[in-house]
This record gives C-alpha cells, sequence and structure tokens, in this order.
C-alpha cells in the first residue's frame, strides 16, 4: 500500500516551525508496512490545498493530512474538504459533547460558537473522536483512497493516527516493511561509495540501499517491502554477510554514550578526560547519560599552555620543544589526569581545530587523541576536515570509538 502525507500551514512554509508531524507520521506508515510515496507541504489557500489532495488522491490509497482544522479564519481544511468532495458541514452530536466535556474539564462553562463550530464535519465522513482536543479526525473516502485529515497539534495528531489504524487494519492485509540500519566510522562517503560499488551493483532488486552521512559515520540502511517478512529479512541478512567481507560495520543502534555507559557498567571501569581542543564536548557528552556518574570521575579543560603545565603538570620544556599539539604531551595529559582522578581510563585531546592556527607538519584539523590505561596507552594523529563544529564533532566520535576499542580489551 502506497501513502503520501501533506502538512497544510503558511507557518512550516516560512521556517517559523520544524515539520516534525510528517517525520513521525512516516516513521508510524513504515511500521504498519505503508510504504509513504511523497510529503507534501502546502500554504493555508484552497488552491493549494486541492492541487496536492488531487495528486494524492490520484496516486496512492491513503492520504494523511495535518493542520488546518482549528477554529480560525485561516483553518480552511474542513471546507476545502467539503468543496473536493462534493460534500457540506454538519454538526456531530458526539464531537459537539466532546468539546463540552473538554472545556468542562477546563473549568469554562461559557463556550465560543467559535469552538462549537468544531463539531461541524462533512457529511460523508467518519470522525475520530478527539480525546486531547476540540477538533476531530476527519476520515473520508474517493476512488478506493482513503483520506484522514488530522490536527496539527502533535500529542493530538499522534493519537488519532493510533485510533484511525485500530479500525483502518480492519480487514486489511498489510505488507510487512523491514529496515536495517548498519554504522560505518571513519571513511568518507565518497570513499566508501567507490568500495561498495560491485557490492551495490550486485544487490538484490527487492532490496533498496541508502547512505545516510553525518561527520565520522555513515549509516546505511537496506530495505524492502514483501508481504513475507522473513523474506525480506533473509535477503537484507544476505546482502550484510557479502557486505562483511569487505569492510567492517556496526549494526548497533545505540549511540556511543550509551556504548561507553553500558561497557563501563559490565566491566566496572572508570574514566576522566582532559580536554584542549574540545574544551569539554567529550566529558559533556559523557555525562549526557544518567547515572553516568557511577562511571565519569571528571575532566579537565586545559586549552591554554599555563592551563596544562599548572592543572597537569606537564613539563614547560615538554611544551616548547615538542608544541602543546603533539603526541607527547597528548600522553602526558591522558596520563596525568587519570592519575589525578584515579581513573581506569582517560582521554586526553589536542589539536588545531581552526579556522587559524597550524603549522607544516600539523595543519589546522590535526589532533592527537590518547587513551591511557593501567595496561598501557595509544595515542593516534588525525588530520580531520571541516569547519571548526564539524572537526570537533569528529574528534569526539573517534576518541569515544578509541575508548569503546580499548575498554573492550581491558580485562
Amino acid at each position: 500500500m502506497k501513502a503520501q502525507i501533506i502538512s497544510i500551514g503558511d507557518e512550516i512554509l516560512i521556517g517559523q516551525i520544524v515539520n516534525t508531524n510528517a517525520a513521525w507520521i512516516a516513521n508510524y506508515l513504515t511500521s504498519e508496512g505503508i510504504e509513504c510515496t511523497k510529503i507534501t507541504t502546502v500554504s493555508d489557500s484552497k488552491r493549494s490545498i486541492v492541487t496536492a489532495l488531487k495528486n494524492a488522491v490520484d496516486n496512492s490509497e491513503l492520504v494523511i493530512i495535518t493542520g488546518g482544522l482549528g477554529p480560525t479564519n485561516d483553518d480552511i481544511t474542513k471546507h476545502t474538504l467539503c468543496s473536493f468532495f462534493n460534500d457540506k458541514l454538519e454538526r456531530n452530536n458526539d464531537v459537539l459533547s466532546d468539546i463540552k466535556k473538554f472545556f468542562k474539564q477546563k473549568g469554562r462553562s461559557n463556550i465560543l460558537d467559535l469552538n462549537k463550530d468544531q463539531a461541524l464535519v462533512p457529511s460523508k465522513s467518519k470522525v475520530i473522536r478527539n480525546p486531547l482536543g476540540t477538533a476531530p479526525g476527519i476520515w473520508l473516502s474517493q476512488n478506493n483512497c482513503e483520506v484522514l485529515a488530522l490536527p496539527g497539534v502533535p500529542y493530538e495528531m499522534k493519537i488519532l493516527v493510533e485510533h484511525f489504524f485500530r479500525e483502518f487494519k480492519k480487514n486489511r492485509k498489510l505488507d510487512s516493511i523491514v529496515q536495517k540500519t548498519i554504522f560505518i566510522r571513519n571513511i568518507p562517503e565518497s570513499q566508501l561509495a567507490y568500495m561498495l560499488k560491485e557490492w551495490e551493483a550486485s544487490i538484490n532488486k527487492d532490496i533498496k540501499l541508502a547512505y545516510l552521512p553525518s561527520p565520522g559515520v555513515v549509516r546505511l540502511r537496506l530495505s524492502g517491502i514483501s508481504n513475507s517478512k522473513a523474506k525480506i529479512e533473509s535477503l537484507i541478512q544476505c546482502e550484510l554477510d557479502k557486505l562483511n567481507s569487505i569492510v567492517k560495520y556496526d549494526d548497533n543502534s545505540k549511540d556511543l554514550n550509551q556504548l561507553v555507559y553500558d561497557l563501563c557498567k559490565i566491566k566496572c571501569i572508570s574514566i576522566s578526560v582532559a580536554e584542549s581542543c574540545t574544551s569539554g564536548l567529550i566529558a559533556s557528552n559523557l555525562s549526557q547519560i544518567p547515572g553516568s556518574s557511577n562511571f565519569f570521575l571528571g575532566g579537565i579543560i586545559c586549552y591554554s599552555d599555563l592551563s596544562k603545565i599548572n592543572l597537569l603538570g606537564i613539563s614547560p620544556d615538554l611544551i616548547n620543544e615538542k608544541s602543546s599539539v603533539s603526541e607527547d604531551v597528548c600522553f602526558e595529559m591522558a596520563k596525568n589526569v587519570r592519575n589525578k582522578f584515579s581513573s581506569d581510563f582517560s582521554i586526553a585531546t589536542t589539536g588545531y581545530a581552526g579556522p587559524t592556527g597550524g603549522t607544516e607538519d600539523n595543519p589546522v584539523g590535526t589532533v592527537f587523541i590518547t587513551i591511557n590505561s593501567s595496561k598501557g596507552s595509544i595515542t593516534e594523529k588525525i588530520l580531520f576536515s571541516g569547519d571548526r563544529k564539524i572537526i570537533l564533532n569528529q574528534v569526539r566520535i573517534k576518541a569515544l570509538e578509541l575508548l569503546i576499542n580499548e575498554i573492550k580489551k581491558y580485562e
């Protein structure tokens, strides 16, 4: 089954709000085995709504509309639906009763006519009663296409979608949509695409592949749709088995902070950090997980040479000889912060995040990352690319990945 989403509202088109409703609905449709083929955003005008609705009804079996069901003059969705379906508005007594109950619960006995008019719905429609607001969901049908109009308030929209689908799925057998997302780290998208060129060309025709890049990681999503969930799962696993011989990937959907937390909890490990170029970014991320105080003991931001000397006891002679952006200084930072906090592991970062700084040997984007423990120490020198924000985020990702790898070795 194919579906389209129509979002109505000038506030979306001018960038005043983000259209989170469409994203949520698309995800919900996928979970129900319905393929969302198009998302359209239109202004609060009858002509725009009718044009989008005609296209959607002609090309899909389900259309979900959000917005324009409120009580004000710019809320014209109901009137437009009546025009499109050659229908008229009539008062629904059940909805009116819900509206009166809604206002009574809020301590309001006098209900404006504008609010009572929320009970006016197209006569040919089924209503999805709204327990959280005054605008009901409106369900209409035409040419083997179901059209559902919903209020744009997210928490009202979500509960109405769920109520609608309980009825909609009766006597309908929907396909299964299976998606599998894997994570490939520290390989640029273009390089990865080149590496996977032959594999990609050989992927089963029933499986779709999408690249979803972000700093430091490329997500690959494999998906398929069929009346047999087991068939698609088997096809996807077959492709992943072939991929595994080409490139290493991670299929754990947990973010890096959660992975660190889980490993530290399992192995009873504590962590401290010494940050120069990242200026507390890693510490901030480690502390985001509830309960992180059980493993994250603290950190030191030593952005200047003086702070490295005074707070971490780094030798001025070492800084003068090697520079503060060097493997030797990064090692000392990690070793000394681990000793200061008596932690099992420590992370240290120092580098040039830009846009200025850098040397001929260590240009902008050069960062040293050290992971130190009682079992030893590793330091990596990496040249990152991008603007300052992107570089720092890549450093954060790489530092946590290195930490995870070292913790996994720890017994």
